[in-house]
């Protein structure tokens, strides 16, 4: 089937398809990357042995999986048509996006404060 055929709708769809695996293969190369970067850098002598992640990031990520139920939430109350529980559910998602950013920042902070940097020499 020839790509420039089809009516407008099945374009977009197939334009949408192509950019969805484009990203999936994507993001896939970049794990990759990164596993790669953990394996060579993990058989370094400087290697951190005794790092402990701060608690901040454990509430990072209970704070982002729940904003992502709260967007459902708000996602499934759009499809009822009840915008009061819409607009309610997406201040929420906002609020706990927000306290996601502030506890990466505090993460991240801590981190440094134990002499951690990420960038230059010591890194």
């Amino acid at each position: 089937m020839d790509l420039t055929q089809g009516t407008e709708a099945e374009k977009n769809n197939r334009a949408k398809k192509m950019m969805l695996w484009f990203g999936i293969i994507s993001l896939i190369m970049s794990f990759m990357g990164w596993t790669s970067a953990f394996i060579v850098s993990s058989s370094r002598e400087d290697w951190l042995k005794d790092f402990q992640l701060p608690n901040a990031f454990i509430v990072s990520t209970v704070v982002i999986v729940i904003s992502s139920l709260t967007f459902m939430l708000a996602k499934r109350a759009l499809k009822a048509n009840n915008r009061t529980m819409v607009t309610i559910w997406l201040l929420a998602t906002l609020v706990l996006g927000i306290i996601f950013i502030v506890n990466q920042f505090i993460g991240f902070q801590e981190i440094i404060d134990l002499g951690y940097n990420f960038t230059g020499p010591t890194s």
